[in-house]
């Protein structure tokens, strides 16, 4: 156990290393100046990522991964978080991983095989619908013949970029995940999101797949998006967790520099105050997300209930600190050259993935057998 400690840490230090050496914050603020259709991240980082051990850090050894638990995956997010790291990590690793896992058929196989190796980028399309009792999905899939012909439209972040996306289809007697190249098919625009990221809507009115990018059996809708509301929740968790982390260190180093009225700022009591309370909250947050994963790692019964915690938690805290940041900062945190303004908006987006911090308090309170007011 002591030498796999070991060569954990030496993992995670060397992604730390890449991670701060990859210059993400000048790169995001590149995406976000150009706005365009491109990829908003870089491919051959992506490779030399997956070189390190990034993209299959997830993965058992059977599909060419290091076996490891989800704890450690959540511990390389975390150091994602920190970073802004642009490369798509969270959404192949911390959602399309977990989903493929679940299928556990042979092109969900396949597809893992591709993610460990680097070659292939998967993203996850989501859905506000997803986070409500009784949805439906946005796509409805229908069989003709030897090909599925199928309607609707979807998002996914990082698109263009990805060279599949899954997505969730309303199919007789329930739904089916399925996988499509989305560059075979019409997008109806893309757009530039606060953080940087890209996000595609991609119509489907008329696409027809062949029989085998149907993934996996009918499931049940809340069945089939489970493996996002648990362990995609939590290591999108770790991920925040790694933004709020890094903008309370910027905050309070610029505490220690910044000079007004002849002192420095950080010799003001009221600002001392707000810092300690950040730093409290800081330390709930972090010890929820950490329980969260070894709730993954242990396969405990109440894992569900753990990663609807952290998500909720570090959703609060995550926005709250880099609002914090922002004021604490002045004037200053509000420019394009200031990076705790993108740590501000790379929160909000966050949030969003795997289900919002309102749908998870709600989610955490039915677990609890809590009545809540219709937010599910």
């Amino acid at each position: 156990m002591h030498e796999i400690d070991q060569e954990v840490d030496e993992f995670l230090a060397v992604a730390a290393d890449f991670a701060r050496k990859r210059d993400s914050l000048g790169y995001v603020r590149e995406s976000l100046t150009d706005g365009g259709e491109a990829s908003s991240f870089d491919r051959h980082v992506w490779r030399a990522q997956a070189e390190l051990g990034w993209t299959s850090i997830a993965l058992p050894e059977a599909f060419g991964g290091s076996g490891y638990p989800s704890s450690v995956a959540g511990r390389l997010l975390r150091i994602c978080g920190q970073q802004l790291v642009p490369e798509p990590v969270l959404s192949t690793v911390g959602l399309a991983t977990p989903v493929l896992l679940m299928l556990g058929c042979d092109s969900a196989a396949r597809l893992l095989t591709r993610v460990g190796t680097g070659e292939c980028v998967v993203a996850v399309a989501e859905s506000t619908a997803m986070w409500r009792t009784g949805w439906e999905p946005d796509v409805r899939a229908e069989a003709h013949d030897d090909v599925w012909k199928l309607s609707g439209s979807v998002r996914a972040l990082d698109v263009p970029g990805a060279d599949v996306v899954l997505l969730l289809a309303a199919v007789d007697g329930g739904c089916r995940w399925l996988s499509i190249d989305p560059a075979g098919v019409q997008r109806l625009g893309v757009v530039t999101l606060i953080d940087g990221r890209r996000c595609a809507t991609i119509e489907l009115d008329g696409f027809e797949v062949p029989a085998d990018s149907l993934l996996g059996s009918v499931l049940t809708a809340d069945a089939a998006v489970s493996p996002i509301l648990t362990v995609g929740a939590a290591l999108t968790s770790a991920w925040m967790l790694g933004i709020a982390e890094r903008a309370f260190e910027l905050t309070v180093d610029y505490l220690k520099v910044r000079s007004q009225f002849g002192a420095l700022i950080g010799s003001y009591q009221a600002l001392q105050h707000r810092a300690a309370r950040l730093f409290c909250e800081l330390e709930v947050a972090r010890s929820v997300v950490l329980r969260a994963l070894a709730a993954l790692d242990g396969s405990a019964p109440d894992a569900a209930l753990w990663a609807s915690a952290a998500k909720a938690r570090v959703g609060d805290f995550a926005l709250r600190a880099t609002s914090e940041a922002i004021q604490l900062h002045g004037g200053i945190g509000m420019t394009h050259e200031a990076d705790v303004g993108l740590y501000f908006k790379a929160a909000r987006v966050a949030d969003m993935v795997a289900g919002d911090r309102a749908f998870h308090r709600a989610r955490a309170g039915q677990l609890l057998g809590i009545a809540t007011s219709g937010v599910l």
